[in-house]
């Protein structure tokens, strides 16, 4: 099984984000975009793993959240990244201290219980599409669309699964730990 840590937002930050989403397209000449059920922030990507893994990190997760309590996200620029010869569009987040924590924090847990995962630079941001050409290289992304920078709330992490429906990957939820909360 392929296994992130995620924050999973609820349907009215998934529903903002389709709608930029939406907003967005007609700028673009291709490009795959991440659809709504799918919007989330990946804090770690771990990759394959087996059932004694995945409850090795259920339990790294009920202990992390012990240690961070309910926070807020605020949202930032939109932005584009090339990897591997494709452009990946993202909408960023300001950046946050308690975030930043529940990242190291996890980081940590997950090594202590041999828990590989991809240690690479944590860059806070959403996916809102992939292998994306504007129709112009002059346009500068955040003045294309107009969108309220919204506070998002984070209230758990979660456990998520990619699996393929219809081929494609989505990521589905299989654990939830809520912060501040002992399980």
């Amino acid at each position: 099984m392929r296994v992130y840590i995620a924050i999973d937002f609820d349907n009215p930050v998934k529903d903002y984000f389709d709608k930029i989403t939406c907003s967005i397209k007609k700028h673009f000449t291709n490009g795959s975009f991440t659809t709504r059920n799918n919007f989330h922030l990946t804090i770690r990507f771990i990759g394959e793993v087996d059932e004694v893994q995945v409850d090795k990190i259920k339990e790294v997760l009920d202990k992390v959240v012990l240690k961070i309590t309910p926070f807020e996200l605020l949202v930032g620029n939109l932005g584009i990244f090339t990897r591997k010869k494709t452009n990946i569009l993202w909408i960023g987040l300001e950046e946050n201290p308690v975030l930043s924590l529940l990242h190291k924090e996890l980081s940590t847990l997950l090594k202590e219980e041999k828990i590989r995962f991809y240690d690479k630079v944590f860059m806070p941001h959403i996916t809102l599409g992939r292998r994306v050409e504007l129709t112009s290289d002059s346009i500068e992304l955040n003045t294309l669309i107009q969108y309220e920078r919204i506070s998002i709330p984070v209230r758990a992490i979660t456990l998520m699964a990619s699996k393929e429906e219809e081929g494609k990957l989505n990521g589905v939820p299989i654990y939830e730990s809520k912060l501040g909360v002992l399980t």
